[in-house]
């Protein structure tokens, strides 16, 4: 099935504005729900504002540009800073709603952008969909994707929805992680690894377009129904890899920067100093880095597998965006605002 028309939800974000413009150039219709700001690059999209948490949320608004062949659910919080009632109103309450809403606005199908934080920060080696989820994470970042994959399972028949986790997801329109990583290596004297793994341990890097193209997959394949999905780049990537191909791309004259590894409690300690002020002062942005989630991740083996989307992606034809690729056209973005 070729969708015609389709709502993507949290549109103005990294990967719901990635996933849009992916459809738009397919040639597909698309609804943008948005909640304050009206990103660039969505021309050809119907955009409506309005929050998926709140009230009658913008039911009545979507209803009138329905039906929909499928609704991609990007909106959320997406940081590992806060409290976790502010995860639970946008990441579990938010899909509720919207799959409450789902006869009303006319979707077909739910695809549903989890994380690959559902399975928890420890090492992991080809860890399939199969994998157990985290049973106690420590963030609620996490905490609240499980809530809301249990939510969408228990609430839908599985003909009715898509699951997809993606990993650290990176390309053009990144105006979060990226221009901090940059920030980060033009000024340090070397870079810095915590832990056992020296800088030698995965980074599961998802392409943006490869979160999109799995995206279309999800809403337009009969056998992607009631099925979960890792997203993850064809090529594996070390941590401290990914830091020397964002020098070279970015910083050429940084080049010669030594890897340096110190002890994990060292960043342990300056990671929970940040976390504690960070929240402390209701910052969706940290004061500076580590904190103590991304150390935790950036410390592990995140080795997941993602052969099952890439055999759903042979079968009709999709190729996957590669790192050179993606690399060549990476721009560094404006940082956005707290």
């Amino acid at each position: 099935m070729t969708p015609k028309r389709i709502l993507v939800t949290g549109a103005a974000g990294f990967i719901g504005s990635g996933c849009a413009r992916e459809f738009g150039r397919r040639g597909v219709e698309v609804v943008a729900l948005v909640h304050r700001r009206r990103p660039a690059g969505l021309d050809g999209a119907t955009v409506v504002q309005g929050s998926i948490t709140q009230g009658e949320g913008p039911w009545d608004a979507l209803a009138q540009l329905g039906p929909f062949d499928a609704a991609v659910h990007c909106a959320g919080r997406a940081t590992d800073l806060g409290r976790f009632p502010q995860f639970r109103q946008l990441n579990v309450q938010g899909v509720v709603n919207l799959i409450q809403a789902m006869p009303r606005l006319g979707v077909a199908r739910l695809v549903h952008v989890s994380s690959t934080d559902v399975y928890g920060l420890k090492d992991f080696s080809d860890a399939d969909e199969s994998t157990p989820l985290a049973r106690r994470p420590g963030n609620p970042y996490p905490r609240s994707k499980i809530m809301a994959e249990q939510a969408v399972r228990s609430m839908l028949p599985p003909e009715r929805y898509v699951i997809l986790r993606p990993g650290a997801v990176w390309g053009e329109g990144d105006r979060s992680i990226l221009p901090r990583v940059v920030d980060y290596l033009g000024h340090c004297s070397s870079v810095l690894h915590f832990g056992r793994w020296r800088g030698q341990n995965r980074w599961p890097l998802a392409h943006v377009r490869n979160v999109a193209m799995a995206a279309y997959l999800g809403a337009c394949c009969d056998e992607a129904a009631g099925e979960t999905y890792n997203v993850v780049d064809a090529e594996h990537t070390t941590v401290d890899q990914f830091y020397r191909l964002i020098i070279e791309r970015f910083l050429p004259d940084r080049s010669g920067v030594p890897s340096k590894t110190l002890p994990y409690w060292v960043g342990w300690l300056a990671g929970g100093a940040g976390t504690f002020l960070s929240n402390l002062l209701h910052r969706d942005r940290p004061l500076f880095d580590p904190r103590l989630y991304s150390l935790r991740s950036g410390s592990c083996n995140l080795d997941f597998n993602g052969e099952k989307l890439r055999r759903l992606a042979a079968a009709h034809g999709e190729e996957f965006v590669t790192r050179e690729a993606g690399l060549a056209q990476l721009r560094l973005e404006k940082p956005s605002p707290d």
